[in-house]
């Protein structure tokens, strides 16, 4: 578990040996959010939640890997 900032940028990593090489599709809560080939992928943080990524290639998924993260921080609003 981790905890965050409201509004702060994390920056997920995810690594594997694949061959060939593997694409990174990145998921908050069970939703997709985005994919990488590099394996890095910046996110705003803005609720707690589970992330996941996924690696995967032609050959097959890989072993997912997964960080909860805890928000800090008030929501500000306009008046």
């Amino acid at each position: 578990n981790t905890t965050l900032l409201r509004d702060s940028i994390m920056s997920l990593n995810c690594q594997t040996n694949a061959s060939p090489e593997a694409e990174y599709h990145f998921y908050f809560n069970g939703k997709s959010i985005g994919n990488s080939t590099s394996g890095v992928f910046n996110v705003t943080v803005v609720a707690d939640g589970v992330y996941t990524c996924v690696p995967l290639n032609i050959v097959g998924t890989g072993n997912n890997a997964t960080v909860s993260i805890s928000v800090v921080g008030k929501l500000l609003t306009s008046m």
